[in-house]
C-alpha cells in the first residue's frame, strides 16, 4: 500500500486501491468519511449580524421578476419598459392639435336643402371648390346620391381680388343648374342661390363678399 510522506517523515496521505470479486461482484474499500464544506462568505459573514441586515441582503439578491418588467398580465402593478429616446407625454400634450382654421379659412357654405343629406353643411375656401362624391373632392357631397358625379361634378369658385363668385359646370354627365337655369358656361352667383346638382339642391351662402373679406379683418 503506497505511502506519501513530508521530508519530516511524517504521514500525508493513505491511499489503498484494493478490489476483488466475490460471486461475481466487484467490492471496494470504505472511503474515509468526508469533512462538511466550509461555509460560503455570505452565510459567515452574516450569521452573527443583526436580523434588520440579513433582511436587507436577502431583499437586495432576490431574482428578478421578469414577468413583471415586461409587464405581462396586465396586473396594475406591472412595470413597462421603455424604448430608448421614448417619452411619455401628458394628457393634455397627446391630443392631437387643432390645425389652424386660418390656413384655410371659410368663404362661404353649401347647405343641402334637398335630397340625401338634408341639412348638411359644406364649407368652401378660397379659390376653386370642386364639389363631387369622390374623397378626392374639395367639397366632398356623398350623402346616398348616385347622380352626382364622384370627380368634379360642378366647380364654385371665391374670386378674392374681384370678391365676386362664379359657378361653372365640371367633367360630370348630369347636368348642373342655378335657380332652375342649366349652367353651360361660368356664370356669376349671388348669395341665397340655388344649385342644383343630381338629385340634390344646394342653398349657396356667401360669407366673403363685397362688403367683407378677411383682409378687412385687423390682427
Amino acid at each position: 500500500m503506497p505511502v506519501r510522506r513530508r521530508g519530516d517523515g511524517e504521514v500525508v496521505q493513505q491511499t489503498t486501491k484494493q478490489s476483488r470479486r466475490r460471486g461475481g461482484r466487484s467490492d471496494s474499500p470504505s472511503e474515509a468519511p468526508t469533512e462538511p464544506a466550509p461555509p460560503l462568505l455570505k452565510d459567515s459573514l452574516l450569521a452573527d449580524a443583526p436580523t434588520r441586515v440579513r433582511e436587507r441582503w436577502d431583499s437586495t439578491t432576490k431574482p428578478v421578476n421578469r414577468t413583471a418588467l415586461r409587464g405581462e398580465g396586465g396586473g396594475e402593478g406591472a412595470t413597462r419598459i421603455l424604448s430608448p429616446g421614448r417619452r411619455v407625454a401628458p394628457a393634455d400634450e397627446s391630443r392631437a392639435a387643432a390645425a389652424d382654421p386660418m390656413a384655410d379659412p371659410p368663404v362661404g357654405w353649401l347647405v343641402v336643402v334637398r335630397g340625401p343629406g338634408k341639412g348638411n353643411v359644406l364649407t368652401l375656401g378660397n379659390g376653386m371648390n370642386a364639389v363631387g362624391r369622390g374623397a378626392s373632392s374639395r367639397v366632398r357631397l356623398d350623402f346616398g346620391d348616385a347622380n352626382v358625379s364622384r370627380v368634379n361634378h360642378a366647380q364654385l369658385a371665391y374670386d378674392p381680388r374681384q370678391r365676386r363668385w362664379l359657378l361653372s359646370h365640371g367633367e360630370g354627365a348630369n347636368l348642373t343648374y342655378l335657380d332652375g337655369e342649366v349652367v353651360m358656361g361660368t356664370v356669376e352667383v349671388a348669395s341665397g342661390a340655388m344649385i342644383e346638382v343630381g338629385e340634390t339642391t344646394l342653398r349657396f351662402q356667401a360669407f366673403c363678399a363685397q362688403d367683407f373679406d378677411w383682409p378687412d379683418v385687423e390682427d
